[in-house]
């Protein structure tokens, strides 16, 4: 079997599309998420580019993608500030 070994060339921190509300940029995690353990799965995803477009307008496409979905999930576009606390871009 053979085996890929990625290399990382690149890391960027996608924000969503337009701003968190106010009102809305913490929020406090309940006592359940806060006791569950956190899992991180190492998924990388392949795609066949069958129209010939170069990397970077394949890359700008999937992050303009993110971003504008990141708008409608804004509890999964911020970073956990503390054990209890998620703060929103």
């Amino acid at each position: 079997m053979e085996t890929m070994k990625p290399e990382i060339i690149a890391r960027e921190t996608i924000k969503p599309s337009s701003p968190t509300p106010h009102s809305k940029r913490i929020y406090k995690l309940s006592l359940l998420d806060q006791l569950t353990a956190g899992s991180y799965v190492p998924i990388i995803f392949f795609y066949q580019n069958k129209e010939g477009n170069n990397n970077s307008v394949i890359s700008s496409g999937l992050k303009k993608s993110l971003s504008e979905t990141l708008t409608h999930y804004y509890p999964l576009a911020g970073r956990i500030i503390d054990g209890a606390t998620i703060e929103y871009f």
